[in-house]
């Protein structure tokens, strides 16, 4: 006979939570790239479909693209992610702003990227080198408040 052994559920105070989890789902959100040396302007995104799109836009070694907050510039708080094709694969950052502090978190595959450090202008680790489906996979997650998805690690600078 097989023994069943149940899972325990952990209730995670509010207060431990990251704070890329803070969503607003009044929230508008826009975005704009570089495809090719090409900018576009900012435009509205409208949905996860169109999220997924936007990011096979960037196919291009060099090709990059930032969602932010509708008018992140001008307001006290709010969140971005920013993604590039490396012509080896992605890099991937999310970050929330908030009162002129921003946490940016740059993402990568498991408990290593945790680790693998997150300084400005340096190239990513292994770890942190995601494919296309990475990319979209943590940023629709990403879109939704949801946070990261199974499997993938951060790690974090902060910029005051």
């Amino acid at each position: 006979m097989l023994e069943t052994k149940m899972l325990e559920t952990l209730t995670i105070p509010d207060t431990r939570l990251e704070l890329m989890l803070q969503v607003q789902p009044e929230e508008s959100l826009e975005w704009n790239s570089e495809v090719k040396g090409q900018y576009t302007d900012w435009q509205n995104l409208e949905s996860s479909s169109h999220l997924v799109a936007v990011i096979h836009g960037i196919s291009h070694d060099g090709d990059w693209l930032v969602v932010q907050t509708k008018g992140l510039d001008s307001q006290p708080a709010g969140r971005y992610a920013q993604a590039m094709n490396t012509g080896r694969g992605y890099q991937l950052e999310v970050a929330h702003v908030s009162d002129g502090t921003t946490y940016n978190w740059r993402v990568g595959l498991g408990l290593l990227a945790d680790e693998a450090g997150n300084e400005p202008y340096k190239e990513v680790t292994l770890s942190q080198n995601l494919s296309l489906a990475a990319v979209s996979e943590v940023m629709v997650s990403w879109l939704h408040g949801q946070g990261l998805p199974l499997g993938y690690g951060a790690a974090l600078h902060v910029y005051r």
